[in-house]
Order: C-alpha cells, then sequence, then structure tokens
C-alpha cells in the first residue's frame, strides 16, 4: 500500500524586513509628533510668561512716580528696611514733613522697642492689626484726620496694591512714593504673583476696621 505524505502549510508569520522598516517608520513619526506638541507647549507657556511680564512692567517694575508734595506726615509701611527708613529720612531733610510714622511688627529686632529709628522724638512706631496693608491704611485712619497730607513709602512692586489700598481706606490725602529696594529674579517673579493675589484679595476684603484708640 502506497503511503502519501501531504506538506503541510505553516501558519505562522513570516518575518519581512518590510514590515519591520514600516514599524519603526511610524514610531519615528509618533515620536516626531510628541516632540513637536511638547515644543508648541513649552513656546506656549514661554510667550504667556512674556507677556505677564510685559503687562506686569508699569504695575509692578516702573509704577508713576510722582513729586513729593509738602506733607503733614511721613509714613513708612512695614517692614521698615534700612532703605525705607533712609528714603523717609531724605525727605525730611529736605522739608517735605516733620513726623514719622513708622508701621513695625509687635517683635524681633524691627519692633518698636528695638528699633533705634523709634527712638527718635519726631519718630511713633506703632503696629497695625492686623499687620497687613489693610491694617497700615486703617491705622493712619487714627493718625491722620481727613484732608491732612500724608507720603507713603514702600517698595517698588507694592505700590498699586498700596495706593489702591489706602486711596479706599484712608481719610487722609495720600501719596504713595516707591522705595527703590534691590531685589533678584527670584523675588520678582515671587512678587508678580504675591502682589497679584494679594490686589484680587483686597477687592474682595476690604478694609480693616481702625484702631480704637489714637496714636499720641
Amino acid at each position: 500500500m502506497a503511503h502519501y505524505t501531504v506538506a503541510r502549510r505553516s501558519t505562522s508569520t513570516l518575518w519581512s524586513p518590510h514590515e519591520e522598516t514600516e514599524d519603526a517608520r511610524v514610531d519615528d513619526e509618533s515620536m516626531l509628533t510628541r516632540t513637536r506638541w511638547a515644543r508648541r507647549g513649552a513656546l506656549g507657556i514661554l510667550a504667556i510668561i512674556a507677556l505677564v511680564a510685559v503687562i506686569g512692567l508699569p504695575l509692578y517694575v516702573f509704577p508713576a512716580v510722582p513729586a513729593a508734595p509738602k506733607a503733614d506726615l511721613l509714613y513708612v509701611i512695614g517692614p521698615p528696611t534700612a532703605t525705607r527708613i533712609a528714603d523717609a529720612e531724605s525727605l525730611r531733610d529736605q522739608g517735605i514733613a516733620d513726623q514719622v510714622l513708622v508701621s513695625v511688627p509687635a517683635s524681633g529686632p524691627e519692633s518698636a522697642d528695638e528699633l533705634a529709628y523709634c527712638w527718635r522724638a519726631y519718630v511713633t512706631c506703632r503696629t497695625p492689626d492686623p499687620f497687613t496693608t489693610r491694617g497700615e491704611a486703617a491705622m493712619l485712619d487714627a493718625y491722620a484726620t481727613d484732608g491732612e497730607s500724608v507720603i507713603v513709602l514702600t517698595y517698588t512692586p507694592h505700590v498699586l496694591r498700596t495706593r489702591y489700598i489706602f486711596g479706599a481706606c484712608a481719610d487722609a490725602d495720600v501719596t504713595v512714593i516707591p522705595v527703590d529696594e534691590s531685589l533678584n529674579l527670584s523675588r520678582w517673579i515671587y512678587n508678580y504673583a504675591y502682589q497679584t493675589a494679594a490686589f484680587a484679595k483686597a477687592w474682595i476684603v476690604g478694609c480693616a476696621a481702625p484702631p480704637s484708640d489714637a496714636l499720641p
């Protein structure tokens, strides 16, 4: 009896160099697409940062600097840095005002008990409640009456918010003058974010209550 051998067709997929090349091409295109989207995303973020920086220039970096008018009081708001105190003394030497009010923390080296500048006869150091720009505006209301002229000294990024809060919350005629304090890049970035958020908070929260006791 004759035996016949039937050849079976292999069901396995044969390797093809063409298919491997095609897979590699697809992977390369996918990687290029992801790279392009990542690059576009990075450029978009940089564009937003640049736009915010440009918008913030007249608000935080180069606010308007008015001439210092003759005033009844010079007001250094906290913290009482050496630069702010020096500017207050310079204005006093020019005859702009005789009396100086300084916002100080309740304790520490800048407090009224430890800051030597507070011991001068023409200087009054007090701690506002709260120790914020809102509290400082409220404290001024207990010291300067309606119609009196006050020059407020603060550092440059804080000028816009100070003008808004004192304009809304203080009765005195307030002129805010920036003090040129050296800030590195990280401090500028921080102030862009902080001052913007604090400005929004000031708009929502409103004014603080003035202290019950008048300043001496």
